[in-house]
């Protein structure tokens, strides 16, 4: 405390223990006494005066029994008031602030020490598809999930007028995913929630998800997601190893061959349309592939097994023959 503040301390304690107010000069006497700003310029009738905001910092019993009582607390700013008074100055305010444990000041010479805690990062975008695929598999939608496996999650912050940061997510899918969307609303709406809650953070809200084709160069193929042992994924890799160019058409579940994908591939010149199967594939065919044209054909899964196999079928296809 500065020898000022020191002196007009010892003055209003000294005044209070005249009035016979000794419980509130021992209380004051072991207070701290602050400026909290620049004197104001006041003027009273015909006189300018200085007037002074002080804070009476104390600890937790004396601030609790000051508070309590309105009329000790008027006390102690007129005992203040007295003290800081002359023909040049008077008192503006007399705050009661508590006295922090530990540091010995009020909050309001503590805050600006208190750092902010450093924001969690963002996520990757392929945790946040993880989690909203996840979220799908355990609401029981399994194709909305796999089809989030599939897609790419791009995420930017937007401007934002409130406390939280704003964030607009856009969710590339496979083009048959994204054609599938078009006829299931519904499923749509599954994936944007999904994608919402997986993305929201404590300091970040997510305001938008909108679902989008995938991008790719014109003429390349789309590098294939999913699981690694999954069969479209093992063709799909077989073939763009010879060169081709393969597309995703679409993708359904159920019927006769329990559903499957369709594929288009352009491969030796060629414009190819295959099917792979869940099911075993109708119809006969050279070395269990079921087809006798490679120009369209069907495949089970089960022929894709692994990765021997599918080189052989991109090889048949791409026109090098068997190895």
């Amino acid at each position: 405390m500065i020898p000022a503040l020191a002196a007009l301390k010892a003055a209003a304690v000294a005044l209070l223990e005249a009035r016979g107010e000794r419980g509130l000069s021992a209380l004051v006497g072991g207070a701290g006494l602050e400026l909290t700003g620049p004197p104001e310029r006041w003027t009273l009738g015909s006189r300018a005066v200085s007037a002074s905001r002080l804070a009476l910092t104390v600890d937790a019993p004396a601030f609790a029994a000051l508070t309590a009582d309105a009329a000790r607390l008027a006390a102690v700013r007129e005992a203040f008031a007295s003290a800081v008074r002359t023909p040049e100055t008077e008192l503006a305010d007399l705050a009661v602030l508590l006295r922090l444990p530990g540091a010995g000041r009020g909050w309001n010479q503590v805050y600006r020490e208190a750092a902010p805690p450093a924001a969690p990062e963002r996520p990757h975008p392929d945790a946040v598809l993880g989690g909203a695929a996840a979220l799908l598999e355990a609401s029981g939608d399994a194709q909305g999930a796999a089809m989030l496996r599939r897609a790419r999650l791009e995420a930017a912050e937007v401007p934002s007028s409130g406390g939280s940061a704003l964030v607009r997510c856009v969710v590339r899918l496979d083009p048959a995913d994204l054609a599938a969307l078009g006829c299931d609303g519904e499923r749509a709406d599954r994936l944007r929630r999904a994608v919402r809650s997986a993305g929201t953070r404590a300091a970040e809200a997510v305001a938008s998800v909108e679902l989008a084709a995938a991008l790719r160069p014109l003429g390349a193929a789309p590098a294939p997601r999913g699981a690694a042992d999954a069969p479209e994924v093992r063709l799909t890799r077989a073939l763009e190893a010879r060169g081709a160019v393969v597309v995703p058409i679409s993708r359904e579940e159920g019927g006769p061959d329990g559903g499957g994908v369709e594929l288009a591939v352009v491969a030796s010149g060629e414009l190819l349309h295959i099917r792979i199967a869940a099911g075993p594939a109708r119809g006969g065919g050279e070395r269990g592939f079921g087809v006798e044209e490679i120009r369209a054909m069907t495949v089970a899964a089960q022929d894709l097994a692994t990765p021997e196999r599918a080189g052989e079928l991109a090889a048949l296809l791409c026109g090098g023959g068997l190895p």
